[in-house]
């Protein structure tokens, strides 16, 4: 009576075939390992600056508005580029406040300016804002010191990075001090003085502002300043309910058409969709390396099944069945995707940690991800081995004990 191989049996046959062949099966797990430590590496990279920028975004809050000046397409030129508006103004910001449902509104503008501490020169980005800001924008928290105030016309609060920059080992200014700043970008280099009233608590930044690197100040201090009255970079709004938001969005949108509206939910889907894009590209690119490793996976198992004409015939004169030798030679292809995908995330992970720290960016490696790439792995090697395997299950046993 003819009876299968166990599945014990077959383990250890394909074992001692990838013992036999040990330089071979080392090329297979390398290729393998370096497909695997490619797509677990990139796609945590990516899936971490994700996870940063949502982090950041979420500072917005449901209930947070941001109008820019301009359309957000980024398509215009000639003609139509010089009409595009550069500034919003004081007539904007009362048409934003009159909306029902608006609590609060607070302009902003963005400028540049010069500083000199001990006889060393300094640059730092100067935001004039309403103080309705510090109610509206959490980003603006304050560590040390208060923050503005109506009644504040030549004062200034600081991001932590101004107070003590990373290059110095302490603080080069604090609550109290007083900083001349030097404008930048007007005709004449206008200066004012301002003392420092409060520090803003270290926290990083959103939508390309990072309050640990800015000087805050008065509006009308700023527009004193830059000679710039009424031209607003940003205006942001507090929406009483979030659930209005959109209505909010609707409204915007039908009084203004040249303006750009940002809301922690459109920051959040545009990231998303950048972020997806990227990721599939890199995984493609790091798919590419699986799918070579799979082609030295066929190239190889295909002369170990060459080399191993005799031996499959006489397992088959033994009484192996064709599925036993199919089950044999795919074992030793999973073997190659298993631990050359178990590897090969480890390694991703480890790689991706330490580019992340590089660049300065988290990485993340979900449970998902490390199970679906060893997987797909194990996949890519079965799939490689299956043409091979047949080959070898297929093989006429008489034909087969005949080979020299």
């Amino acid at each position: 009576m003819v009876r299968h191989v166990k599945l014990g049996d077959i383990a250890k046959i394909s074992l001692e075939g990838i013992n036999e062949r040990r330089f071979r099966f080392a090329l297979n797990l390398l290729g393998i390992l370096i497909g695997c430590a490619a797509v677990t590496g990139l796609i945590s990279i990516t899936q971490g600056m994700n996870a940063e920028i949502t982090g950041q975004l979420d500072i917005l809050g449901a209930n947070t508005i941001m109008i820019l000046p301009g359309e957000s397409s980024g398509t215009l030129s000639g003609p139509q580029a010089l009409n595009t508006v550069q500034f919003l103004d004081w007539r904007d910001r009362e048409i934003i406040r009159r909306l029902p449902e608006i609590e609060n509104v607070a302009a902003m503008q963005s400028n540049y300016a010069n500083y000199e501490i001990t006889g060393e020169k300094y640059t730092a980005q100067v935001m004039g804002v309403d103080t309705e800001i510090f109610e509206i924008n959490t980003n603006f928290e304050i560590g040390e010191g208060r923050e503005l105030t109506r009644n504040d016309k030549a004062s200034v609060v600081i991001g932590s990075n101004v107070a003590w920059p990373s290059s110095k080992d302490d603080p080069v200014l604090e609550v109290g001090d007083r900083v001349r700043l030097t404008a930048l970008g007007t005709k004449a280099n206008s200066e004012m003085t301002f003392r420092i009233v409060g520090i803003i608590k270290k926290q990083g930044g959103v939508m390309g502002v990072n309050p640990d690197d800015l000087m805050v100040i008065p509006l009308r201090a700023s527009e004193q300043l830059y000679d710039s009255a009424g031209e607003y970079t940003i205006i942001q709004a507090l929406v009483r309910d979030s659930d209005d938001v959109e209505v909010v969005q609707d409204t915007l949108k039908e009084k203004f058409e040249d303006i750009t509206i940002v809301t922690a939910q459109t920051a959040l889907d545009a990231v998303g969709r950048i972020t997806g894009i990227i990721e599939s590209v890199l995984a493609g690119i790091a798919g590419i390396s699986l799918l070579v490793a799979g082609i030295g996976i066929i190239n190889t198992m295909t002369v170990s099944v060459s080399e191993r004409t005799r031996e499959i015939g006489t397992m088959k004169a033994i009484g192996a069945k064709r599925n036993d030798i199919l089950q044999i030679f795919l074992a030793e292809a999973a073997y190659s995707g298993v631990i050359g995908g178990f590897l090969g995330a480890g390694l991703g992970f480890v790689l991706g940690k330490f580019i992340g720290n590089y660049i300065g960016l988290p990485v993340e490696v979900s449970s998902i991800l490390w199970t679906s790439v060893i997987i797909f792995a194990m996949i890519v090697s079965l799939m490689a081995g299956a043409w091979p395997a047949l080959r070898a299950s297929n093989m006429d046993p008489v034909n087969a004990l005949r080979h020299e």
